[in-house]
């Protein structure tokens, strides 16, 4: 910018794909919660290289890698790792542990046994690539379909060269005569690859250092990346960029009526009135306590009732529907409590 005073473009990935160039991309947050990224050092903008192969290499986060791999892979997909040992580890696992057809590339690999190896890919004899510092920049296979990034990373730059693999539309798709963004988006949505996925695997903190397709296709303040962050890590669904953008504008509605809300307390005045309802508590009881003396929980019609007063139908809800998981498990007690006592009679 010094020495050419201004910019003439500045073409980025949601451009591309506004625009009909450019696959647009399904996103997921897969947390390996035995991985711990909090005490590895920052190097030139980026995670320490020998720290970061240290744990990702753990038997445990291979482990994890190829679960995710073998639930998330839609067609072709390659898989980053950060160094050979993962690559060759996770490639390994895949074809003996989880039969998943694999094969591994690195950098440094002998040109014939690279060469065989991308082979395999593309004539899908293998449906996974796992690959260190390769594929990165350079391969061009527009068929690729999912993307598993199990080399987290704090860089926008490696980043969007990896996740460039899978944005190539397939081959005359697009390219075209008198095509306009609104024919290529409608070419690409008919084709047979009309979106690609994007899995980012996390440590189980969310570390927000990390970069994430909820940061590249988020426009929001920190917070709300965060909070959209931890969502769709907790809710383990596959969203769109429209639905990362919804999650982040349902995020900002909530602080905003909770800000409102801390406004109006303070021009509250006067005391609420009304009547208290009590239940009194035998505290001398010396029966055997069960389940179903605790008291529900949740709020609702049935708030206030111990769990024995509870229908059957509300305990079968509670025990598979509820999200808290403690509360799901008294319930679940609750229902197993009265199965044996209907068996025993």
């Amino acid at each position: 910018m010094e020495f050419y005073e201004r910019a003439i473009c500045n073409y980025d990935i949601q451009w591309a794909i506004a625009n009909g160039w450019a696959v647009p991309p399904v996103c997921k947050l897969a947390v390996v919660k035995s991985m711990d990224l909090s005490s590895i050092a920052i190097v030139g903008g980026d995670f320490k290289t020998t720290a970061l192969q240290a744990e990702v290499e753990k038997e445990a986060n291979l482990q994890r890698l190829c679960v995710i791999t073998a639930e998330e892979r839609e067609g072709q997909t390659v898989v980053f790792t950060p160094s050979v040992a993962a690559a060759k580890g996770v490639c390994h696992y895949l074809n003996n542990n989880y039969d998943v057809p694999a094969a591994y590339v690195y950098g440094t690999m002998p040109p014939e046994e690279r060469a065989d190896a991308l082979r395999r890919f593309k004539s899908r004899d293998v449906q996974v690539l796992v690959n260190c510092q390769l594929v990165a920049v350079g391969f061009d296979y527009p068929p690729t379909a999912t993307l598993i990034l199990g080399r987290p990373t704090r860089s926008r730059a490696f980043w969007l060269q990896c996740v460039g693999r899978a944005t190539r539309p397939l081959a005359g798709v697009v390219d075209f005569a008198g095509s306009t963004p609104e024919t290529r988006r409608a070419a690409i949505a008919a084709s047979a690859k009309p979106r690609f996925k994007i899995v980012d695997c996390t440590d189980a903190s969310l570390d927000h250092r990390l970069i994430t397709s909820v940061d590249m296709f988020l426009e929001a303040n920190k917070e709300t990346v965060a909070k959209v962050r931890e969502r769709v890590a907790r809710e383990e669904k596959t969203l769109t960029p429209e639905e990362l953008a919804l999650l982040a504008a349902e995020e900002e509605e909530r602080k905003r009526l909770a800000m409102e809300i801390e406004e109006r307390r303070k021009h509250t005045q006067g005391r609420a009135f009304g009547s208290v309802e009590t239940r009194d508590v035998d505290l001398q009881f010396t029966g055997k306590r069960s389940v179903g003396t605790y008291m529900n929980p949740l709020k609702g019609k049935y708030a206030g009732c111990r769990l024995s007063e509870l229908p059957d139908h509300y305990i079968t809800w509670a025990s598979e529907k509820v999200r808290t998981a403690w509360i799901r498990k008294i319930f679940r007690k609750e229902k197993e409590r009265r199965h044996a006592g209907s068996a025993h009679r």
